[in-house]
């Protein structure tokens, strides 16, 4: 059997299996481009919520005397909550713009990823509490 196929049949078989192991190394059609995206979002985003769940065990739930008012815990969750309801109408804005077009989910969920990369940084201990 000469070289040439073998070498040729196996590079094609490692490439078979590096792309079932990553399904998003290389998608050929727009449902692998529409799930691969959302798969990259929503890594971001259990990154997101366990970056988010370690600020707040470190934040105090109440203010030292004799300061008053709500403590810095309350007012992150607070911040939080408005801050996702910005993240999906603003994404949705994008989305609205290519309504009819195949691309419209790939930006929408780059647009979601996008944000959410954005707050896990703006959320790091070092970050929030230092800035």
């Amino acid at each position: 059997m000469p070289l040439r196929p073998t070498i040729t049949a196996l590079l094609s078989m490692l490439c078979s299996l590096a792309c079932a192991a990553d399904p998003c190394a290389a998608p050929s059609n727009t449902i692998e481009d529409n799930a691969c995206a959302r798969h990259r979002f929503e890594a971001q985003d259990r990154l997101l919520n366990s970056t988010y769940q370690a600020l707040l065990k470190q934040l105090p739930e109440k203010n030292d005397p004799p300061f008053t008012g709500e403590g810095p815990r309350a007012l992150l969750v607070k911040a939080q909550r408005r801050w996702v309801a910005f993240r999906d109408a603003d994404c949705a804005a994008k989305h609205q713009l290519y309504i009819g077009g195949t691309v419209r989910t790939v930006v929408y969920f780059g647009c979601m990823r996008e944000r959410t990369e954005q707050r896990i940084k703006e959320l790091s201990a070092a970050e929030w509490q230092g800035g």
